[in-house]
């Protein structure tokens, strides 16, 4: 049996501790970040993104490479270059970590940040999504991020509104209001949800 689960959730919700504990609990576990990271070792891909954003490609190693800091920078002042960006990454991403997780037996969790953004869920068995209240998000952030708090609202803001997600046979709510903890028994709870 495999079911593949997507983890989900605003900036700072818990969505990476999550994964975490769901691999000390033994699951097989995936990362959309670190997909990324791994189709950029593609140079066909890195030159797809440098030209669609009219940023040149650095070499490191005599490889050529995405600049990362450049296209950051672009695309937190200019939406329209966020939107090109996710156009070309995010369907090679949920393609390439789908067949990944497709090739693991029993539940395999995706950690997949604009899950509802890209209209990603109907790929996925269930859907665990991780709420937690503004100020500590927003406080966990600027620790992890050394961001400002208003750059982090300001992230924030821009993000896809989890309130308005409700908990149904395919979308379980998991409210991250305590430690790690009690965030595992939270889990748990739902894993036992999904298998019963």
């Amino acid at each position: 049996m495999n079911k593949i689960i997507a983890i989900t959730g605003g900036i700072g919700s818990g969505k990476s501790t999550a994964l975490e504990i769901l691999n000390k609990l033994g699951y097989k576990s995936f990362n959309a970040d670190i997909i990324y990271k791994d189709l950029l070792l593609n140079e066909d891909f890195t030159l797809e993104i440098s030209r669609a954003l009219s940023v040149e490609p650095i070499l490191i190693g005599g490889r050529l490479t995405l600049d990362r800091k450049a296209v950051a920078a672009l695309v937190f002042k200019d939406e329209s270059a966020l939107n090109k960006l996710n156009s070309i990454t995010h369907p090679l991403i949920m393609k390439e970590m789908i067949k990944r997780a497709k090739e693991c037996d029993g539940l395999v969790f995706c950690e997949v940040p604009l899950l509802f953004e890209g209209g990603y869920e109907n790929l996925f068995d269930c859907v665990f999504v991780v709420k937690r209240n503004n100020g500590k998000r927003f406080e966990s952030v600027v620790k992890r991020d050394g961001k400002s708090l208003e750059q982090v609202k300001s992230i924030a803001q821009k993000q896809f509104d989890y309130n308005k997600i409700s908990q149904n046979e395919h979308t379980f709510i998991i409210e991250n209001d305590g430690d790690e903890i009690r965030l595992a028994e939270k889990l748990k709870v739902a894993i036992q949800q999904i298998e019963n």
